[in-house]
């Protein structure tokens, strides 16, 4: 069996479809996915219902499933009078956070909302039943996969949605090493995550960000063995800009390979 890991698909079906080809991915093959396969593509509701049907593929929530999960929550909420929304109060609640264009979530919710009742309920039953953290190991590396972040405290080999406090599982899907203040290649007493060994395999923070790019300008899979410290790969490759330095990335965990599908194919000279 090989094991791969791709993350921050953001609603790009065909370009998901394509990396799947290009991998020759098969029933013997397993993919970890973590998260953010919503919002900002046109397709996120179609790629959630063909990851759900799939037995050897494995969704990681990430925010954009949690800003989802949450508007639903809101939504149903308000519908049963529970909810008084405040003209005044200017933050911004669950739902307009999650359509927000800088979220880019009103295509999928549109979406959601045109399924059938019993397809919503279903779909809504496994983003809540998705794992936040899963602690897997592939020869001698054990690897810690989660949408972007993880916990001071040990947890064991796994952390499922259902089972966090909320505080836990926003921390873990929003928050990043990558956004920590002072130089990350520095030795540094500050040792924010519990497993120390493992390497942390991540999405969330576009590599773009980063300035890691290939010779074209496009996304490359970032990886560092001692970032803050700890061995870190982030595999978002900017699927969320939607510009031609976008691609969708792909590792395979037993040899390290990388693979690339880049959301718009270039024309040939």
């Amino acid at each position: 069996m090989r094991s791969f890991v791709i993350s921050d698909i953001h609603g790009h079906f065909d370009t998901f479809m394509k990396l799947l080809e290009l991998i020759d991915f098969g029933d013997s093959d397993f993919m970890y996915i973590v998260g953010d396969v919503i919002d900002r593509g046109s397709d996120g509701i179609r790629i959630l219902q063909y990851i759900m049907r799939q037995k050897n593929m494995e969704l990681f929530l990430g925010n954009h499933e949690l800003m989802m999960l949450n508007a639903i929550d809101f939504d149903r909420k308000r519908d049963q009078g529970l909810i008084r929304i405040d003209p005044y109060d200017d933050h911004l609640t669950p739902v307009e956070l999650w359509t927000h264009p800088a979220n880019g979530g009103e295509e999928t919710q549109l979406d959601f909302y045109m399924l059938s009742e019993k397809d919503r309920n279903e779909l809504e039953e496994y983003l809540r039943s998705l794992r936040l953290i899963k602690r897997i190991r592939i020869g001698e590396c054990s690897y810690h996969i989660s949408h972007s972040y993880s916990l001071p405290d040990r947890f064991g080999k796994e952390l499922f949605y259902k089972n966090a406090k909320p505080a836990d599982a926003e921390r873990i899907v929003w928050e990043s090493l990558f956004d920590r203040p002072g130089d990350p290649f520095r030795e540094t007493a500050e040792r924010p995550l519990a497993y120390k060994r493992d390497i942390y395999i991540v999405g969330h923070i576009f590599t773009q960000r980063l300035n890691h790019v290939d010779e074209k300008g496009r996304g490359k899979i970032f990886e560092c063995q001692k970032y803050r410290g700890y061995h870190i790969v982030d595999m978002d490759c900017g699927m969320a800009i939607n510009s031609r330095s976008s691609r969708l990335g792909c590792r395979l965990l037993e040899t390290g390979e990388d693979f690339y599908v880049p959301l718009i194919e270039e024309e040939e000279e």
